[in-house]
C-alpha cells in the first residue's frame, strides 16, 4: 500500500519545515511522529521515490547492536551500502567489535541542497505575496 494523496500532503509539508529550518538529517521515524501517516514502510518508500526525484539523498548509519545493554551508537555512515557492509567496527562508548551487517545498517535522509534553496524561494515569494495583500487590504 502506498501513501494517500492526505499523507503525501503532510509528509511534503514536513520536508517543507526541514528544509526551511537548519536540520541536516532526519529518519522517517520523526515524520511519523509529525504526521498522521502510520506505516514506516510506505514512510520509507515514498522517502525513497524523493532520492530519486532529487529532493531528498539517503545516508546508511551504523549503529551498535551489542546484546548486552542498549547502545545504539551511531559509528559511520555512508551514502552507500556497500561502503559500509562486511567492515570492523568498534563502538567507541561500549567498545563492542563486530562486523558490520545489513541488519546494522539504519537509513537517514538528508534533503538536498537543491530542494532546500527552493523550498526557501517559495517560503519568501509566499512573503512578499502576503505582504502585498495587506497593503491592497489598507487601501
Amino acid at each position: 500500500m502506498a501513501v494517500t494523496l492526505k499523507e503525501k500532503r503532510e509528509l511534503n509539508n514536513f520536508l517543507d519545515l526541514l528544509a526551511f529550518s537548519t536540520v541536516e538529517r532526519f529518519y522517517p521515524t520523526s515524520a511519523m511522529n509529525y504526521t498522521h501517516v502510520t506505516s514506516l514502510e510506505d514512510t520509507f518508500d515514498y522517502f525513497l521515490d524523493l532520492v530519486e526525484s532529487g529532493e531528498l539523498s539517503i545516508v546508511w548509519e551504523v549503529k551498535c547492536t551489542t546484546d548486552k545493554f542498549i547502545c545504539a551508537r551511531k559509528i559511520k555512515d555512508a551514502h552507500s551500502k556497500e561502503v559500509l557492509l562486511n567492515k570492523d567496527v568498534t563502538c567507541d562508548i561500549c567498545g563492542h567489535e563486530f562486523t558490520v551487517s545489513a541488519n546494522d545498517l539504519f537509513p537517514a535522509f538528508e534533503i538536498t541542497p537543491d530542494f532546500r534553496q527552493i523550498v526557501r524561494e517559495d517560503k519568501k515569494k509566499t512573503s512578499n505575496r502576503l505582504k502585498i495583500k495587506r497593503s491592497y487590504a489598507r487601501a
